[in-house]
């Protein structure tokens, strides 16, 4: 049997705000409770989108994305994210910013709701592929179409570049 901790052993119930030592229910007022009950709800109603559910959506709202991808990339995530990733990077390259804004608005749909291995294609095989180390005005400003769940894994990637260069250097 586990024992619970004693409730004689200080701060054990309390939480640190703005230097103070609170009870944490004092942290939580209900517009916040309500937000986060709203917040959860709704991300347990949105199925889980697999490696399978993303080819049919290409399919479906991305036609030239799926002509891309050849038989041999076939059932690879990364490499079916890869003809995602050039199709948008030859979106760059002619100045298509319509066509980068529907395939970064399939990304974002998909990133919230995707499964491990398909959450790590998106964040590896695309995201990173063409965002990191990009400072065009054009690349600057397509980051600004990122959902905030996007940016926050752009970021750590920079974050964890940046370290690495660090020890390196």
């Amino acid at each position: 049997m586990i024992p619970f901790p004693s409730q004689t052993l200080p701060h054990t119930h309390l939480t640190v705000a703005d230097g103070v030592l609170q009870p944490f229910e004092h942290l939580l007022d209900f517009k916040s409770f309500a937000s986060l009950r709203r917040m959860v709800s709704h991300q347990q109603s949105k199925p889980l989108i697999k490696r399978a559910d993303f080819m049919k959506m290409v399919t479906l709202y991305l036609p030239e994305v799926s002509a891309r991808i050849e038989e041999c990339d076939f059932g690879v995530v990364h490499l079916e994210m890869g003809a995602m990733k050039l199709a948008t990077k030859d979106a760059f390259a002619r100045c298509d910013f319509a066509t980068v804004r529907k395939h970064l608005l399939l990304i974002a749909d998909l990133f919230d709701r995707a499964d491990a291995e398909l959450y790590d294609a998106i964040r590896i095989s695309y995201l990173e592929a063409i965002f990191l180390g990009e400072t065009s005005a054009a690349h600057i400003a397509a980051r600004g179409m990122l959902s905030r769940s996007m940016e926050n894994a752009l970021r750590q990637a920079e974050l964890r570049l940046e370290q690495q260069r660090c020890i390196a250097a």
